[in-house]
């Protein structure tokens, strides 16, 4: 009796000790560059992309403080003629992905005032631009089907 007891109390504590772990997050913590270059390789964009480099990334973003950034990375129409972009900012810590988000929804309302006039059929894609977060990272992609974004940004963690 007493050894049926104490297996029953061994199986029991290996469950619960199981079941604690966290199954869902890996703790990857990847490149903004892969992260962007795995979301951007599953979009149908129209235009010659570029990857844009720190000065033009912070030209772009100005509300954006360096400081709480610890990686970007910014996939965007090189010739201008299109709304497309797909861009990664990893925060420094969970208390700046805020101002992240914030630094973003500036960038959307600077497309919209940019192309408002200069090219209306690009708003859709500005309308519809898709914000995600995991953890620290936070994803902005501009076009026409973000469908499967969501699904292939978190299979990057």
């Amino acid at each position: 009796m007493k050894r049926i007891l104490a297996v029953l109390l061994a199986s029991l504590a290996v469950l619960a000790l199981a079941a604690c772990g966290k199954q869902a997050d890996s703790g990857k913590q990847p490149a903004a560059a892969d992260v962007v270059a795995a979301v951007a390789g599953g979009l149908d964009l129209k235009d010659q992309m570029v990857t844009a480099d720190e000065t033009v990334f912070y030209s772009l973003y100005s509300s954006l403080d360096k400081e709480k950034v610890a990686d970007a990375s910014m996939y965007m129409s090189g010739t201008r003629s299109t709304a497309e972009e797909v861009t990664v900012i990893k925060a420094k810590d969970a208390a700046d992905v805020q101002h992240i988000k914030d630094a973003i929804n500036v960038r959307i309302e600077d497309q919209k005032f940019s192309y408002e006039d200069y090219k209306p059929e690009e708003m859709t894609k500005i309308g519809g631009a898709l914000v995600l977060t995991h953890g620290n990272y936070v994803l902005l992609v501009m076009a026409d089907d973000t469908s499967s974004v969501e699904k292939t940004f978190e299979a990057q963690f």
